[in-house]
């Protein structure tokens, strides 16, 4: 058994304007046209491609005589993606992002390495955990100052309080006594 089916492939790539080559892919060219709505795309690995774009993040469009509709949206740390295979949603991070609905679907990064697939969704679910546990621990640490801090403010009050009655109380009595 050989020890090379074991090491983790890169993604080696280089993106042009116009040009695209990968380990993987090979080279690929492509030209787009676009204006009012309307697009086409011609590339030289998946042939010619025209669109219309129906609102913001979304467009139908024809690709070698098949039909394509395609929905992108994001709204803060979510992605919503429309297909005609499905929806998917993903929650993006500094560690890359995690498929809700397909999690194989998920990448995660680190020291340059990009992981994909079951891994990067365990990664992903890890990285979580151990986000959801320090913001845990700092929410915790918060309320305590804040509930001691809280605390202390109301024994301080119920002493200045105390002390001004018993003044006010004993000022009240010597008032009375010289008259």
């Amino acid at each position: 058994m050989s020890s090379n089916n074991n090491k983790p492939t890169k993604r080696i790539e280089y993106r042009g304007k116009n040009i695209r080559a990968s380990r993987t892919g090979g080279v690929a060219a492509r030209k787009n046209i676009a204006g009012d709505g309307y697009g086409a795309t011609l590339n030289t690995k998946h042939g010619l491609r025209l669109h219309k774009r129906i609102s913001k993040g979304t467009r139908l469009g024809f690709q070698n005589g098949n039909f394509q509709f395609l929905g992108r949206f994001s709204n803060g740390p979510f992605n919503f993606n429309i297909s005609k295979s499905g929806v998917s949603t993903s929650v993006k991070n500094s560690r890359g992002s995690y498929n809700l609905f397909k999690p194989n679907y998920s990448s995660f990064n680190m020291g340059g390495i990009n992981i994909r697939g079951k891994n990067a969704a365990f990664l992903q679910l890890l990285f979580f955990a151990c986000t959801l546990f320090i913001n845990l621990i700092k929410l915790l640490w918060w309320l305590s100052t804040h509930i001691i801090w809280f605390i202390l403010l109301m024994i301080k009050w119920f002493i200045d309080f105390s002390i001004g009655f018993y003044n006010g109380f004993n000022t009240k009595k010597i008032d009375t006594t010289i008259n």
